[in-house]
């Protein structure tokens, strides 16, 4: 069926009318032209605007559903109104997530004391915002105990406060991380409809990690959705799979690079360091506030051998990394490929934060991209010189940059760390201003990035690691038709924009009620 919409204003066009058919764009013109063009049906979108649908290119489909079942924990003042809001609820396991010290008037992390006052008698998990870090009380903690020896590396935890991080979550998540198939599959779709609500029509999403289970069981949830035409969303998944043996069993099993339909596998996706507010994130020199340099998740040898082993089956690899060692470790690994081999791969580091300038450089000889989250200094901010001091805090968060360095450059929210919406994230990475601290002003302006430039890196830019650039993001005749429609979308005022309805190869998979 051939349709025609009119009225419109278009992204980065001068026409108001385009025609749909078969899933893909087949012409774009005036208004008189396309009426003039048989066609089926026509809908008026009477001077909304139309974007490309977004492609989030880094979050966690399963992980925003799983925290959409949490308390949510954004929106306490302090450390004793979140103690009395937890006692309010009924959850067993109370798990939470979405706190951040800075949000405290206390302005430190809650500790297993102040858990221990919600109750003595169920496990109460609580995640930091970045998902690198989690307090437990001690009900949890001592049941995680009975259950095995604690975890490997001790600067990865603290009994005293109940602070673990990176690797030790799992340790103490074990207590509350039962998980069936059909519990999974409600996850995914529950997460999609929020996706999908905010203009999102693609992700590249890390998922084989959210459960302490086997990749098969994940994978073989999203594939069923798939087959059943009930997954809408175009998933690339980045496999975290940090084991040797199990990726040597996902090669074996002939997934890499493998399509379904819109269920791709992507990268080998591997995380490395930790996060800045948790200051995990692997550093070359200490954090100002605290005598740590933070942590590397994996030994040399082995995250050498992971990368090397997916270069070599044919598989790129994007890799979580923040801080500026861990960052400088892992491009004299990608230096260490032969360049052939490495050219025909679109290899990335994600986050990408701390990387220096010297390293930008680097990023762009080696051919890595950058796939960066502007909306983190919307909670960021506020801890950045506490935790940098102001000579590195001038050199971080240089993602224009990256950029206009021709490092392949993509926005994204990592979410559930940080909300979907596209607009809020636009919005910080143009700005270069936090949401929720107005008043520390301007970060580093000339790394804001402009209108354009910074919706191409949301749409447009994304597809290079889907390998659609030829398809995908883009307004432009033969791409797939997925689109949305937008209300009140100003450049001065991205806040006020919203998404009426979200588009999928012509498909309308959501309308705002």
């Amino acid at each position: 069926m051939r349709k025609a919409y009119i009225n419109a204003k278009l992204f980065n066009q001068p026409n108001d009318a385009f025609i749909v058919e078969n899933g893909r764009f087949i012409r774009f013109g005036r208004k008189g032209s396309i009426l003039n063009t048989h066609v089926d049906e026509v809908i008026d979108l009477a001077g909304h605007h139309v974007l490309p649908g977004f492609n989030d290119s880094h979050l966690h489909v399963l992980g925003i559903g799983k925290s959409m079942n949490m308390e949510n924990l954004a929106h306490y003042k302090t450390i004793n109104d979140l103690i009395e809001g937890l006692k309010k609820s009924a959850k067993t396991p109370l798990i939470g997530r979405g706190y951040h010290e800075s949000q405290f008037l206390d302005k430190r992390s809650p500790t297993k004391v102040d858990l221990n006052q919600i109750s003595a008698n169920k496990i109460i998990i609580l995640y930091r915002v970045c998902g690198h870090m989690v307090v437990a009380n001690d009900y949890a903690i001592n049941l995680a105990k009975k259950q095995g020896t604690l975890p490997e590396d001790p600067d990865a935890y603290d009994l005293s406060t109940g602070i673990f991080k990176e690797d030790a979550i799992a340790w103490i998540m074990q207590v509350a991380s039962t998980i069936t198939d059909a519990a999974i599959e409600a996850e995914i779709l529950k997460a999609q409809d929020y996706l999908l609500s905010h203009g999102i029509t693609a992700v590249g999403s890390d998922d084989f990690a959210m459960y302490k289970i086997p990749f098969e069981r994940i994978l073989n949830v999203f594939k069923k959705l798939d087959d059943d035409h009930r997954l809408k969303l175009r998933v690339l998944e980045q496999a975290n799979i940090p084991s040797i043996g199990e990726f040597q069993r996902f090669i074996d099993q002939g997934l890499v690079r493998k399509r379904f339909n819109r269920y791709h596998m992507g990268p080998l996706k591997l995380l490395a360091d930790g996060s800045l507010g948790a200051r995990s994130a692997y550093m070359r020199e200490p954090y100002e506030d605290a005598d740590t340099k933070g942590i590397r998740v994996f030994k040399p040898d082995v995250i050498k051998r992971l990368i090397t082993m997916a270069n070599d089956a044919g598989m790129d690899v994007a890799i979580h990394a923040i801080g500026d060692q861990m960052i400088e470790e892992l491009l004299d690994i990608f230096e260490s490929i032969p360049e052939e081999a490495r050219l025909n791969r679109r290899h990335s580091i994600i986050h990408a934060q701390l990387a220096r300038p010297d390293q930008i450089e680097r990023m762009r000889d080696l051919k890595i991209g950058a796939q960066t989250q502007p909306i983190f200094i919307n909670s960021d901010l506020a801890i950045l010189e506490k935790s940098l001091g102001k000579t590195r805090m001038e050199n971080s968060y240089l993602f224009n940059t990256m950029a206009k360095q021709d490092v392949v450059t993509t926005i994204s929210t990592d979410a559930p760390v940080e909300d979907v919406n596209p607009f809020e994230n636009l919005h910080v990475a143009i700005t270069r201003q936090s949401i929720k601290n107005p008043e520390l002003g301007v970060y580093l302006k000339e790394e804001g990035f402009s209108y354009r430039d910074a919706i191409k890196a949301y749409t447009e830019v994304p597809a290079y690691f889907f390998y659609q650039e030829d398809e995908l993001g883009k307004l432009k005749k033969d791409y797939y038709a997925d689109f949305i429609i937008v209300k009140d979308l100003s450049q001065k005022d991205l806040l006020k924009a919203e998404v009426l309805e979200t588009y999928i190869e012509g498909e309308r998979v959501y309308a705002k009620k």
